[in-house]
Order: structure tokens, then sequence, then C-alpha cells
């Protein structure tokens, strides 16, 4: 479910008036990686030497990954699920021709011990016998075919995974792209000496939180065809 996002900023510019912010902004508590689901309406970001962005979030609520990156969880999913149901067909087929050929093992026994106590006569035991190596036979042949289709399936699968984590890296490096060029942008005039990432931030003054800013840079330039 999407959840509504109201910008801290309505321009870069906005950055300038920070300094007036009211002391009553600080008391809101520290901010979290789920802040930008719920950002309140407020004039401008701090300035200062240091502020800091939650990439995550950023990355999570921005438009390329509406439109690129839900996408493609969408088709991990279903990948994870039909490598699992793989998997598991797999697993059965191996189990259910072990437990026939256990069972095979143990007529063939049966059938040796009835004709050693004289139970069948001997052309019984041979046609017996002929038809459970016929059996074996067929176990052995479908044992193969298994192998061969596990091998075939596994390298379809894994040549899939692997098309899957270059998309998910294509992904990534068209937003670390748009971010870089976000930063930049809102950094062009090096009022900030450091922009940190949220997730190493314990305790700091709100208003340093510049992650709705960076959204809002991130989804404009990435409407706006910068990486067209």
């Amino acid at each position: 479910m999407k959840k509504s996002l109201l910008f801290a900023l309505a321009a870069v510019a906005m950055l300038s008036a920070c300094n007036n912010a009211e002391e009553g902004d600080k008391n809101t508590g520290n901010a979290t990686a789920s802040d930008l689901t719920e950002v309140r309406t407020v004039e401008c970001v701090a300035s200062g030497d240091v502020v800091y962005v939650h990439l995550d979030s950023v990355l999570n609520m921005s438009k390329l990954y509406a439109k690129e990156g839900e996408a493609l969880n969408a088709k991990v999913q279903d990948f994870q699920q039909r490598l699992a149901s793989a998997q598991q067909s797999w697993a059965q087929r191996e189990q259910n021709l072990a437990a026939e050929y256990n069972k095979l093992q143990n007529d063939a026994v049966k059938l040796q011990q009835d004709y050693e106590k004289g139970l069948i006569t001997t052309l019984n035991a041979q046609q017996k016998s002929e038809e459970l190596a016929t059996k074996e036979q067929s176990i052995q042949s479908r044992m193969n075919s298994l192998q061969s289709t596990v091998q075939s399936e596994s390298q379809t699968l894994a040549a899939e995974e692997q098309a899957l984590a270059e998309e998910q890296m294509v992904v990534m490096n068209r937003f670390n792209t748009l971010l870089r060029q976000a930063i930049g942008e809102i950094n062009a005039d090096k009022r900030y000496k450091m922009i940190i990432d949220g997730m190493t931030v314990i305790d700091s003054d709100p208003t340093l939180n510049i992650s709705s800013l960076v959204l809002q840079k991130v989804d404009e330039l990435y409407e706006g065809g910068a990486l067209e």
C-alpha cells in the first residue's frame, strides 16, 4: 500500500531559512529509516556541517523504484517460487525412485529365500528374476533421466538467476547515478561539509535529515529524463 509523502521542502533555495527553525521541531525524536513514510510539512531543512540521508528509504520511495524496482522484485519472487518448486519436484522424484529401488532389492532377497526353501520352482524363480532385472533397468534408466533433467533445469535456472542479479545491479546503478547527481545539485554551494547515510546515525537533530529533499530531487531528475 502506497503511503503519502509530504515533502519537507518546496525548493532547494529554501535551505537558507533553516537557521530560523523553531526549537519545538527538535522534540519530535530521532529520525528512523521509515521517516519518509510520514514526513511532517516543514518550512526547511537545517543547514549545517553534517546532514544525513536515509538511502534505503529514498530508494524504496523513489519513482524509479516504483516503476523499475517493484517490477523486478515481482520477477525475483516468481523465480524463487519456481526454483523452490523445481527443487521440491527433483527431491520427490529421487525419493520415489529410491523407494522403488529398495522395494526391488527386498523382492530379490525374498525370491532367493523362497527358492532356497523350495517354495517356488526353478522356472518360476527364473521368470521372476528376469522381471526384477527388467524393473531394475527401468529404475536405473529413470534415475539417469532425472539426473539429466536436474542438470539441464539447474543450468537454465542458474542463467535466469544471473540475469536477474544483473537487472538488480542495473537498477541500483541507475538509482546511484540519480542519487549522486541529486546530492551534487543540492550541495552545489558546498553548504554541507559532509552528507552521511542515516544508517550510521545514532542520535541527531531531525532537522538535519535531508532525505525528503534528496527524494524530491531524485524523482525530479528521473522524471526529467536524466537517465536517458
